[in-house]
């Protein structure tokens, strides 16, 4: 699969504090957010606005979802899932992997690093997000990743999407909840994400990583005293609400 990935590694990008964790001696997880996280770009959103410019999916309501979204953020996230209604998973895998052999990520250099310095070390890496699971399964053909847990869609008896949400939603509270639903009590090693839905998540782990946070979460961060990898002077976030009620 094509990747814009660095084809060397750079070891010296892992943090400190990080380069110190001892080797994995049992079965600790690392979890890791993924948009705004291992890279700048939202998935969710640039699948599906893909999606719609390419007549796969309608985007109709493409304004509510913005709306929807603003105003509650893992409503919003389950909300997308709607886009994908009367599609079977078979048919949306073959669009996600024609997307992700397209797209290019602005990978945040230092969070992938860690990710493979801490899979060196024997740490099983999970991803957590609210971008819907299937989207980021490329990801484990990709980098070390064990497991991708993210939104999850109800289908049918035949594998045909029905537009809901299926599970527990895997965003701000959820992604604690969710995570201690297949994992138990195993321990969390290290947590890394980049905003309040996060936070929970990473409120679980011996070690957390607040990655590019926006200056509200970066005051949380350090109120929290958490490490933080503050943004580069020529981040660029993505706007997500250019829309007017």
């Amino acid at each position: 699969m094509t990747t814009n990935l660095p084809e060397q590694r750079r070891p010296e990008l892992v943090p400190p504090f990080i380069r110190e964790i001892p080797p994995c001696e049992d079965a600790a997880l690392a979890l890791f957010d993924a948009d705004g996280t291992i890279w700048a770009n939202d998935v969710a959103d640039d699948f599906t606005t893909w999606m719609i410019d390419q007549g796969h999916v309608s985007g109709e309501n493409w304004d509510t979802y913005l709306r929807i979204y603003r105003d509650d953020h893992p409503a919003g996230c389950r909300y997308l899932l709607s886009f994908y209604e009367g599609m079977t998973l078979e048919e949306l895998g073959a669009h996600v992997f024609r997307w992700w052999q397209e797209a290019a990520r602005a990978w945040v250099d230092e969070v992938v690093e860690v990710i493979f310095h801490l899979h060196d070390k024997g740490y099983p890496i999970w991803i957590l997000s609210g971008t819907p699971t299937e989207f980021l399964l490329p990801l484990k053909r990709i980098l070390p990743v064990e497991a991708v847990v993210g939104m999850d869609f109800e289908v049918d008896g035949d594998l045909v999407i029905t537009g809901k949400h299926a599970g527990i939603s895997c965003a701000g509270q959820g992604k604690a909840e969710k995570i201690r639903s297949i994992a138990g009590d195993r321990r969390v090693c290290l947590s890394a994400g980049n905003g309040s839905l996060d936070a929970a998540m990473m409120e679980m782990a011996d070690l957390v990583w607040s990655v590019y946070p926006n200056p509200e979460f970066e005051t949380y961060s350090r109120e929290k005293e958490w490490a933080i990898l503050p943004r580069p002077a020529d981040f660029v976030e993505e706007e997500k609400f250019l829309i007017e009620d």
